[in-house]
């Protein structure tokens, strides 16, 4: 019987890459979130700053400079918007006669307001609503300086500038940082959808080539048993004799149907395998090799067990596979082989432990593309996953009835 105790889950991905799978896909939820947490602690600074330094009032004061913050949010979304809003309430603000020795029209807080509002419209609508975002505020603002020209108020417009340009030059470089990134996230995504195709094409002509000896078996003895029936029955009528010859006849054109078939798909420098095709009955012997190996592998199968050609290439080949993949990955962790018919579906359990050290890092492969394709041909199934204790478990069901169909 299959075993039940190995509860079988699906192993989580890295933290690191479900981090920066949710904020590739979440883009602008985090452009809200990093704008929102500066505009509120830029509006804790801001505020008391241009009440206690601009001696602007309490109330103006709040609310202009709650509508400069709040323009980096919606800049987010609507960046002209938002830039409207901005120039317009730092205007508002540095209409106040500011105390000797304090920076204007440019406070400090305005200045790094401004830096930002220029790098978050730069990064996300690209360089025309950028340089509206750089020019309209900073032109506006600085122009103001002529109301009380002097030094300082020059230099505060140089400042805002400059750190304006610089934050507009990051802005573009993060921009095409992002763009590229989800390019080459898109082609990876792509290759890997390619490559998954090639190594299921690859798998199929594998399978192609093993079945073909299969069928290539049973058109044989039709075409034999076709051919000898008039020598080997007696009282053949001519009629009945020139039906077996069409028989063998069709035969034939089918084994050499097949015959090209197998060498378009087998490539040309590929060579043709002379070996006979492994069964069910095989497994025991495999087993017993990788036990000889050095593997620490049970078997239990029932004595007898047989299937169909087809059904016993898939078979062997899966336990094959899924052993090869316990030694690579898991090397030293007992291995548990269990192989059985159940109500007309030949059942295949393979798990390991988790192992005693850490195998080395290694490139993926097709083994469970090609264990699963092999049971889904036959109509079956194959599930492969982790295992709460941290081992693997691979569970094939192949039906042996006709045409994928479980026996009754």
């Amino acid at each position: 019987m299959v075993r039940k105790n190995r509860q079988a889950r699906v192993k989580r991905p890295r933290r690191p890459r479900v981090v920066r799978g949710w904020i590739a896909a979440n883009q602008r939820a985090v452009w809200y979130a990093a704008a929102g947490t500066l505009a509120a602690i830029l509006y804790a600074i801001a505020a008391p700053v241009e009440a206690a330094v601009y001696g602007a009032p309490v109330l103006v004061a709040l609310f202009v400079t709650a509508a400069r913050c709040a323009a980096l949010v919606v800049a987010v979304r609507w960046p002209v918007v938002g830039v409207i809003v901005f120039t317009i309430s730092s205007a508002v603000v540095r209409f106040e006669v500011a105390p000797p020795g304090a920076p204007w029209p440019w406070s400090v807080t305005a200045i790094v307001e401004f830096t930002a509002l220029v790098f978050a419209v730069w990064s996300l609508h690209g360089w025309r609503r950028g340089l509206v975002a750089y020019l309209v505020p900073g032109l506006v603002i600085s122009a103001m300086a002529q109301l009380d020209f002097d030094g300082g108020s020059m230099a505060g417009g140089i400042v805002a500038l400059s750190v304006g340009a610089v934050a507009a030059g990051v802005g573009t470089l993060v921009r095409d940082r992002v763009r590229v990134g989800a390019a080459l996230d898109k082609e990876r995504q792509l290759g890997q959808v390619e490559q998954e195709r090639r190594l299921v094409a690859e798998e199929r002509q594998r399978i192609a080539r093993e079945l073909h000896d299969v069928v290539a078996h049973g058109l044989s003895l039709i075409q034999i048993q076709a051919t000898s029936a008039p020598y080997r029955v007696t009282g053949v009528t001519p009629e009945a004799a020139a039906e077996f010859a069409d028989i063998a006849r069709s035969a034939r054109g089918s084994l050499a149907e097949m015959r090209q078939l197998l060498g378009a798909l087998r490539g040309d420098d590929e060579p043709a395998e002379r070996a006979p095709q492994p069964t069910v009955g095989d497994i025991p012997a495999l087993v017993g090799e990788t036990r000889r190996a050095g593997a620490n592998i049970t078997l239990a199968m029932p004595e007898g067990t047989e299937a169909p050609p087809a059904q016993g290439i898939a078979a062997y080949r899966i336990v094959q596979e899924a052993i090869s993949n316990a030694m690579r990955h898991a090397p030293g962790a007992r291995i548990d082989v269990v192989v059985d018919v159940i109500g007309g579906v030949l059942a295949i359990d393979i798990a390991n432990d988790a192992p005693e050290t850490p195998p080395a890092q290694s490139r993926p492969g097709h083994g469970l593309v090609g264990m699963r394709e092999r049971a889904t041909i036959l109509g079956g199934s194959l599930d492969a996953a982790r295992t709460n204790d941290g081992g693997f478990r691979v569970l094939a069901r192949l039906p042996l009835g006709a045409h994928g169909e479980e026996s009754r």
